[in-house]
C-alpha cells in the first residue's frame, strides 16, 4: 500500500531520511550500518528498533538525570540503502537545503515529536560489510558535544516542558514519514529544524527563540496554503483588481505568472493566524489557577496571535526584541498548582527600559512552544496519508 502511495514522490532528489528510507523500502541492498550519539537534557524512556525502516533508536541508559544537563540519551542506529549522488553544480538549487544532514533530519524531526531538545553527534561506530561483525569505532571526526547555556538558573528553566521523562513511543509520527508528499516533507524537516534550534537558545536568548518558533509556525502555514490554494487564488482574493488588470492587457498566462512570482508574500500575517487556528492543540490537561491562565478560545487566540506576528515583524525590521516580561521562566507559586504560570504575572511589567500593560504580554516563551509543537504535531498528521496515530503533545 506504501509503495503505491511513493509514486507521486520525485526520486531524483529529496531529503537524505526520505531516499534512503525509500531506497530500504524498495528492497535496495544495505551498504552500511552506523552509530550517532543524540544529546538532549531529557530523561528518555523505551526504545525503538522496529517500524522506522533503517532507523533504530536505542536507549543507553544513562543514570544521571538533571534539567540542562546534556548527555547522550539515546544511539540512532542508520541502515544505509542510498548512496548520495554527485549534485548538479551548473545551477543553483535550494529546494531541499535546510543546513543539514541525515542525522540532523532525524533529530530534528525527533525533537518536533518528543518535544525535547535533542541534537546528533557524530559517527562513533560503523559496521561495514565482510569486516568486523562488531564494528569499528570512530572519533576522528568528533566535533564538540552540544552545550546548553543558561541563565538566571536559580528562576528555573524558561521551557520545564522539554525536561523530565518524554518516551520515545512519542516518535510515533516519525513511522509515517513515506505517505507524506516530498514538498510535505521537507517543510515539515525545515519548520522542525527551526523549533529544534529554537529550543536550544530558549535558555540563554529567548527574544531570539520567540522569533524561531515563529518562524517555524511560517515554514508550516506556507507549505499548508500552498496545499489548499492555487497561487492564482490567492492573487484574486488578496488584490482582486491587480488581477483584473492584468487580464484586461490581453496577455496569456499573465495574471498566473505573476501570481506564481509573489504569491508566496500575500497575507503572510492572515496565513499564520489561519495555519495555528486550523492545527492548533487543546488547552494541556494540566493547568495554572485561572487569573494565571491563558484564553484559550479562537477569538482571544487570533488576537495573541496578530499581536505576536507585530512583534517578530518589529524585532525583524525594526530592532525591538520581543517584551522581555513573555521571555521571564514561568512561575509555580504554590504547591497545590497543576502547572506552571502560562502568561506574566501581574497588570503591568517593566524591565531594562521597557514597559508594558498587561493585554500586551498576553503569554510566557513556554506556552508558545506548548503552541507551536501542538500546531506542527497536527499539521504533520494531516498531511500523512495514512496516519493512525493521535497526536497529543505532551
Amino acid at each position: 500500500m506504501i509503495k503505491d502511495q511513493l509514486n507521486e514522490n520525485i526520486i531524483q532528489g529529496g531529503p537524505l531520511i526520505y531516499l534512503n528510507w525509500l531506497a530500504e523500502n524498495k528492497g535496495q541492498d544495505i551498504l552500511r550500518t552506523c552509530e550517532y550519539p543524540l544529546f538532549t537534557d531529557a530523561h528518555i524512556t523505551g526504545e525503538l528498533t522496529e517500524g522506522y525502516g533503517p532507523y533504530k533508536f536505542i536507549n543507553p541508559v544513562p543514570l544521571c538525570h538533571k534539567p540542562a544537563l546534556i548527555q547522550l540519551g539515546i544511539v540512532l542506529r542508520i541502515g544505509y540503502y542510498f548512496e548520495s549522488r554527485n549534485p548538479d553544480l551548473t545551477k543553483t538549487n535550494t529546494e531541499f537545503y535546510h543546513g543539514g544532514g541525515l542525522t540532523d533530519e532525524i533529530a530534528a524531526l525527533g525533537s518536533l515529536a518528543l518535544g525535547i531538545r535533542l541534537k546528533s553527534g557524530d559517527l562513533i561506530r560503523s559496521f561495514e560489510p565482510n569486516i568486523d561483525p562488531f564494528g569499528r569505532p570512530y572519533a576522528y571526526d568528533q566535533q564538540a558535544n552540544p552545550m546548553l547555556v543558561v541563565s538566571h538558573r536559580h528562576r528555573g528553566l524558561r521551557l520545564p516542558r522539554v525536561v523530565g521523562s518524554h518516551s520515545l513511543t512519542e516518535l510515533t509520527p516519525l513511522s509515517a514519514l513515506l505517505t507524506i508528499s516530498l514538498k510535505n516533507i521537507i517543510a515539515l524537516i525545515k519548520a522542525a529544524r527551526l523549533y529544534q534550534d529554537a529550543l536550544w537558545i530558549a535558555e540563554s536568548e529567548p527574544a531570539l527563540s520567540w522569533i524561531m518558533l515563529v518562524s517555524a509556525l511560517e515554514t508550516g502555514a506556507a507549505q499548508w496554503r500552498k496545499d489548499q490554494e492555487s497561487p492564482i487564488d490567492r492573487l484574486e482574493v488578496s488584490k482582486p483588481k491587480l488581477v483584473e488588470l492584468l487580464r484586461k492587457t490581453g496577455i496569456p498566462e499573465l495574471p498566473e505568472k505573476v501570481a506564481y512570482l509573489i504569491a508566496d508574500s500575500l497575507g503572510a500575517k492572515k496565513k499564520f493566524i489561519d495555519f495555528v487556528i486550523e492545527f492548533m492543540p487543546n488547552a494541556p490537561e494540566k493547568r495554572p489557577p485561572e487569573w494565571i491562565q491563558l484564553d484559550w478560545s479562537k477569538s482571544s487566540m487570533k488576537k495573541i496571535l496578530s499581536k505576536i506576528y507585530d512583534y517578530r515583524s518589529k524585532a525583524l525590521h525594526g530592532g525591538t526584541p520581543f517584551p522581555g516580561p513573555m521571555c521571564e521562566p514561568p512561575v509555580y507559586l504554590d504547591k497545590t498548582w497543576e502547572a506552571y504560570s502560562e502568561r506574566p504575572i501581574g497588570l503591568a511589567a517593566g524591565m531594562a527600559g521597557g514597559t508594558w500593560v498587561g493585554k500586551d504580554i498576553p503569554l510566557l516563551l513556554h506556552t508558545f512552544e506548548y503552541i507551536v509543537r501542538g500546531t506542527l504535531l497536527n499539521w504533520w498528521k494531516s498531511i500523512a496519508k495514512y496516519s493512525s496515530y493521535d497526536v497529543r503533545p505532551s
